[in-house]
């Protein structure tokens, strides 16, 4: 058993299509498929069922997939020690994140990357929505995670990790908290605190606008702390999404008839000639346990 032969085998396990596994694998459809082959004639069973277009994992090839996942990662520690170690080589990446993404779920992640790539270095950089793409097509960054990614550039690879709803967000006693939903009239005679850099601003101005509802905002910010920190001092509500409170004392509740949602992803450039760092590191963020 060879050690691209556990990658080709987890990048077809990921895709479930030999064509874009072996773009990913960097090699010919028939390398990999030859390869998958001689590695279920060295186990001794079939790990993917081949019917026609459609591909799928067996039984043994879902049971190995996690061992396979914890041997690359093994292989991917001992190369970077190598390198860190061994020839004092570090590799820097510079990421754009947009600044509605909450902290937490992403300084989580980043700990685990760190741990898991011992030779990187992170720098981030906090972007607008609209500009993470720009800054990455023209390579002042080398990856974003960003809210609501623009699909079908094939230069742009992205990989979706969460996605959240927008939900009204308020004080822990406050009047409204103890209501599992929040009418459109209530919301309406509440002080109304407006995040300027909200994705959603638009489509809830419309929402509103078509049922006659106008909320004239008490305080408007792009600080999302001072939005956030009036909030949960009582000085009114707010809509935000819901993994993205990153003050304590905060309650959030869904709005009747206001279903908004956002996705958020990580997007880099496409193709076997990105940086193995980046490389590495998106392939972290797809067998990440975002929920």
């Amino acid at each position: 058993m060879e050690l691209n032969q556990i990658r080709y085998f987890l990048n077809l396990a990921d895709t479930l299509n030999f064509t874009e596994a072996a773009m990913r694998s960097g090699v010919s459809q028939p390398t990999l498929t030859r390869a998958i082959q001689r590695l279920e004639q060295e186990l001794g069973g079939t790990l993917v069922y081949r019917d026609g277009k459609d591909s799928r994992l067996t039984t043994l090839g879902r049971d190995i997939r996690s061992e396979f996942v914890a041997i690359a990662d093994s292989e991917q520690r001992i190369r970077a020690i190598s390198l860190n170690r061994v020839r004092g080589r570090r590799e820097t990446l510079t990421l754009g994140i947009v600044n509605t993404i909450a902290p937490a779920l992403i300084t989580g992640f980043v700990s685990h990357a760190l741990q898991q790539m011992p030779m990187l270095e992170l720098i981030l950089q906090p972007i607008t929505r609209d500009e993470g793409l720009e800054r990455l097509l023209s390579g002042q960054i080398d990856g974003c995670f960003c809210t609501d990614p623009t699909l079908g550039n094939t230069k742009i690879a992205t990989v979706e990790m969460f996605s959240e709803r927008l939900l009204l967000a308020m004080a822990q006693g406050y009047c409204l908290a103890s209501r599992t939903s929040v009418s459109l009239s209530d919301l309406s005679e509440q002080p109304y605190l407006d995040r300027l850099q909200c994705e959603f601003r638009t489509r809830v101005q419309n929402h509103l606008h078509k049922r006659a509802i106008v909320m004239i905002p008490r305080l408007r910010s792009e600080r999302e702390d001072l939005i956030q920190q009036a909030v949960a001092e009582g000085a009114g509500v707010c809509m935000l999404p819901e993994r993205s409170a990153i003050v304590g004392g905060l309650t959030l509740r869904p709005v009747d008839t206001l279903e908004l949602s956002r996705t958020v992803a990580f997007q880099s450039i496409s193709g076997s000639g990105t940086a193995s760092a980046l490389q590495q590191f998106r392939m972290l963020i797809e067998h990440h346990a975002w929920t």
